[in-house]
This record gives structure tokens, C-alpha cells and sequence, in this order.
């Protein structure tokens, strides 16, 4: 047999396979076809031409889902909805014991860029290390190895997921897949145009509403305004002052408040004045109140008459050049006068300075209101006392002060000795509400000038200005003689209940140069007097302190 001959018989045994392979896929694709439960060609246009001409969503979602649980066999199906950023459960089938909330993700760039590359369905693998991994491997765990999205140019209305079945593993399949992606996306997008159109429709049907010129800001408000950013009351009073006077073109002006500290005289801010006028006596202070009417105003020769006790202040302020007084309160519990020098006011004053009052009033409450939150947010709940953040920034304003002025600073730590043997014994409200006795004892046992916190759970710290060694161990065994004594007399459940505390104490600079460090060392002495065996105060010492060589 020659070469040419014997390579004639090999070509012809090739051509050969290859028509039996190509005729064995035929058949395999035939098969396949049939198994999708013989879904006619005519039966999936009529699916396309409902979608044209219906096209709500429900319905065309509700087909898809038909299509893949009776004609491919899908045992489990999940769509993830896209909503605000979302990927979250919208859909299942064959599925138990499971939450919502597992398949909730994150829509990120990434896996944007996978899904929008094919309607064709893809194997779940393609989406590892794109998913989260818990929920790769939850989907995963419902034997789920296929997904595919539903998407119209940029925008993705959700996606597949599917557990394959022997049904599903042909072109058919996949083509198939393809055209119910499709219709389904055209349905999303088309109704989201929808939505659009009559949105613009509604607003359309609407009368528009006539345009309002912004008010414009006259002059007389332009200096309150600029003090919008100050948040603290006491020293935005005279800011204010100050504003009012420019605004209204006055030479001096004069504020009188009422005091918190004196309970007989008002306080005077003055502006414009070489000295301070006389501040009034309250009594004389409300009564000249009671006779001018909120945002008024009255001549002091009108005032004097009707107030005849009053007359030598009256006279006082015509001395420094004041003609009228107006009511000019800034908030319901901050009423206040305010002194004008004008003899002959301009028909529009009243006008101005009522329109002044009603943005000096709204600068104030701004101010108030900040005040009254950070006050809160300084403030621990269960004692009253201030809390940890409080603590902090006031030990650093301290130490700072005094190392300027070359001070002593005390800082003292204690906690309850057994506040587990009060909770396991009482209960833990009971705890709680030994703690919160403690913000009133502890209030009526520091100086005027000392601050007091609750450091965290039963721990307390005392900050002591200008306070050395011996003032601050006095301090300590008073405070811890104090505790020892106190009986705290519970009705619910009823129980009387004594605890000691251990205390721990530093000076700033002899033990730290820092707050911090003050901190440590208050906080290492404190240690030691527990390890000691509790129930006792020590002053800090680098060489008896605990961990120390």
C-alpha cells in the first residue's frame, strides 16, 4: 500500500467521525428543545408581542419566572431588585429557612462592569470576589450557579439567579435567556419613562406659582447678620449691642439685663461711653419694663413721670446723653433696655428697631440653642455631672492655664470598691441608682472653682485648680470619710446600701507635665490603692505605684 494511498484512508475515517459527531449534536439539540416542554416558536412570540403591547411589569416578570420553573426546571430562582444603590430580595422560588436581609448588597462598580457585559446567563463563578463573600457563598449554598441581568443601557433593574438543571445546559437555553432578559428590561425601562412623562405631565397640569423676589436685605440688618456664627450668649449681648448702635446711626448706647449673680441690680453694657452708666436697682428694672411695650420705646421724661422713684436713674442716663429707653428683650427669659441718645428719633426708628429686635432675638435663640445642646452633649445622664468628653477638654484648658501662670493642678481619680457585689446582690438597677446618688454628694463636696465628672461606669474625676500635695490628700480622705458614711436607702427593691470608694491622686507639674500624663498618674495611684486592698486614698509616688521597679 503506498503513502497516498494509506493518507486517502485516514481523511476518509476523519470525515467520517466528524459527520457522526455533528449528526450526535443535532440530535442532542433536538432534545434539548423538546425538553423545554415543547415551548413553540409561536408560543414564545406571543410572549414578545404581549410584552409590546401590555408590557407591565408584573405580568412580563410573572411569565419570565413561569418560563424558567416549568420549562427549564429551575429549582431555585432569586431576582435581586435594584433600588437607591441596592441590590435587595425581590423574588425567590424553592427556597425555605432564610432571610431578606442575606441577599442585600451593596450595587458597586464592579459589579456593574460584569453584569452589564451579557443578557446570556453566566456561571456564578464570574461574580467571586465581586459579591460579598458571605453572600457569594449563601447563594452558593442553594446550589445557585447561574445569573444573568436585566439592564437597559446604563441603567440595571435587578438580577437573576438561578440553580441550573440538565434543561438548562444547551444554546437553546441560553438564547432563550437572552430574549426574556431583554423583553423583561424593556418593560422596566419603558415604565420608567413612564413615570417620567407624567411627572413632567403633573407639573405641567399645575399653575405655576408667581415668582417672589428675594427680600432684600437692607442695611439696618446687615451687622446683626454678620454675628450668626457666634454661639456663645454672654459675649454675643455687647456684639449685638454694639450692631444696633451702628444700624442706627446712635453715637453711645447702653444695655441694661438682669443680673445672675446680684439679685438687686441689673448689669449695664455700655458702648460709646468714657464710663459705665448706672445700673438700675431690679424693682426700678422690671417696673420700667412693665410701662414700654415689647420692640417699644418711651422718652426718659415720659418714664420719670410715670415712675417718680425711679427718677434719679432716669436723670443719670440724660446726664450721658440718653433720651429714650426701648424694651428690647432678647429671649422670654433675658429681658433687657436699651438706652437711646436720640432726641428727636426718625419716623421710621420705631419701624427699624422693631425689624432689629426680631434678628437680634433670632441671633440669641441660635446662640441659646447651641448652648443647650453642647450642655447636653457635656452631660452624663445618669448622675447629672459632666461627662468624659467635658472632663477632657476642661483638663486641658487647665493644665494649659497652669502652666502659663506657673499653677499647681490637682487631679483626682476614684471608683466604687464593689459596685459587682451591689449589682449581683440588688440588682443592676440598684447600681445604677447608687451611681446617680453620687452626682449631688459629690457637687456638695467640691470648691466652687473645682470640676467634677463622671470618667465612665462607677469611675469619677475631680479636677482641682491651684491645689498642691496637701490640699489634695486633705481632699481626698474628706471625700472618702464622706462616702464611707453615706447610706443609700433604696425603695425598689427596698435595701440600704453602703459602699466605699479607692482614690487615687496626681499634681500637675511635681507628677506630669501633661494632661495625659496626669491622667496616667492619677489614674496608676488609683490602681494601687485597689491593689492595696481597696478602700483606701493614695497620692501618686513613681516608686510604690504598681508595675513600677
Amino acid at each position: 500500500m503506498t503513502l497516498e494511498t494509506a493518507l486517502l484512508i485516514i481523511l476518509g475515517l476523519l470525515c467520517a467521525l466528524l459527520s457522526v459527531l455533528l449528526v450526535l449534536r443535532i440530535r442532542s439539540e433536538k432534545r434539548a428543545g423538546a425538553n423545554l416542554q415543547g415551548m413553540s416558536l409561536q408560543e414564545f412570540s406571543e410572549f414578545l408581542l404581549s410584552n409590546s403591547l401590555d408590557g407591565k411589569i408584573l405580568t412580563i416578570a410573572g411569565k419570565v419566572s413561569e418560563v424558567l420553573k416549568s420549562a427549564c426546571k429551575c429549582e431555585r430562582i432569586i431576582f435581586l431588585r435594584k433600588q437607591r444603590g441596592m441590590l435587595e430580595m425581590n423574588y425567590y422560588y424553592g427556597m425555605t429557612a432564610f432571610s431578606r436581609t442575606e441577599f442585600r448588597t451593596k450595587y458597586t462598580p464592579e459589579l456593574a462592569t460584569v453584569l452589564r457585559k451579557s443578557f446570556l446567563p453566566q456561571e456564578l463563578n464570574a461574580l467571586r470576589g465581586v459579591l460579598p463573600k458571605d453572600l457569594f457563598e449563601r447563594l452558593a449554598g442553594f446550589g445557585i450557579d447561574l445569573f444573568f441581568p436585566i439592564f437597559w443601557r446604563d441603567n440595571l433593574y435587578g438580577v437573576y439567579f438561578l440553580k441550573s438543571s440538565p434543561h438548562t445546559d444547551n444554546v437553546s437555553f441560553g438564547v432563550m435567556v437572552a430574549g426574556l432578559a431583554h423583553s423583561l428590561s424593556a418593560a422596566y425601562h419603558v415604565r420608567w419613562q413612564e413615570a417620567k412623562l407624567e411627572k413632567l405631565q403633573q407639573r405641567q397640569a399645575q399653575p405655576e406659582p408667581p415668582k417672589v423676589q428675594p427680600p432684600r436685605l437692607v442695611t439696618q440688618t446687615s451687622h446683626i447678620l454678620k454675628l450668626v456664627r457666634h454661639r456663645n450668649t454672654e459675649t454675643l449681648v455687647p456684639r449685638i449691642v454694639d450692631a444696633v448702635q451702628r444700624d442706627l446711626g446712635m453715637q453711645r448706647s447702653a444695655y441694661f439685663t438682669e443680673s445672675k449673680d446680684d439679685a438687686t441690680h441689673a448689669v449695664a453694657i455700655r458702648n460709646g461711653l468714657s464710663d459705665r452708666p448706672e445700673a438700675p436697682p431690679r424693682a426700678v428694672f422690671r417696673n420700667t419694663l412693665q410701662l414700654i411695650n415689647p420692640g417699644g420705646m418711651k422718652s426718659l421724661e415720659a418714664l420719670a413721670t410715670e415712675q417718680p422713684d425711679a427718677k434719679p436713674w432716669f436723670d443719670s442716663l440724660r446726664e450721658h446723653g440718653f433720651a429714650h429707653l426701648a424694651n428690647f428683650p432678647l429671649h422670654s427669659h433675658r429681658p433687657g433696655l436699651l438706652a437711646l441718645d436720640r432726641e428727636r428719633p426718625a419716623p421710621d426708628l420705631a419701624r427699624r428697631l422693631h425689624s432689629l429686635l426680631g434678628q437680634a432675638q433670632e441671633m440669641f435663640d441660635n446662640a441659646h440653642s447651641f448652648e443647650l445642646l453642647e450642655e447636653l452633649s457635656f452631660t452624663d445622664n445618669l448622675t447629672g455631672l459632666s461627662n468624659q468628653r467635658y472632663f477632657r477638654k476642661r483638663l486641658a484648658e487647665e493644665v494649659h492655664r497652669a502652666r502659663r501662670y506657673q499653677r499647681n493642678l490637682a487631679l483626682i481619680m476614684f471608683d466604687l470598691d464593689d459596685l459587682k457585689g451591689i449589682n449581683d446582690t440588688h440588682g443592676h438597677l440598684a447600681g445604677d441608682e447608687v451611681i446617680g446618688r453620687f452626682g449631688p454628694i459629690l457637687r456638695n463636696s467640691i470648691r466652687t472653682i473645682d470640676i467634677i465628672a463622671r470618667y465612665g461606669g462607677d469611675e469619677f474625676c475631680v479636677i482641682m485648680p491651684e491645689a498642691d500635695s496637701p490640699t489634695c490628700i486633705q481632699f481626698m480622705q474628706r471625700l472618702k470619710t464622706k462616702l464611707d458614711e453615706t447610706v443609700f436607702s433604696l425603695d425598689d427593691p427596698p435595701a440600704e446600701i453602703r459602699c466605699t470608694i479607692s482614690v487615687g491622686g496626681a499634681i500637675f507639674p511635681l507628677h506630669a507635665d501633661s494632661d495625659q500624663k496626669l491622667i496616667f498618674a492619677a489614674d496608676m495611684a488609683l490602681l494601687t490603692a485597689k491593689a492595696r486592698g481597696r478602700n483606701q486614698y493614695l497620692l501618686y509616688s513613681p516608686e510604690t505605684m504598681i508595675g513600677t521597679t
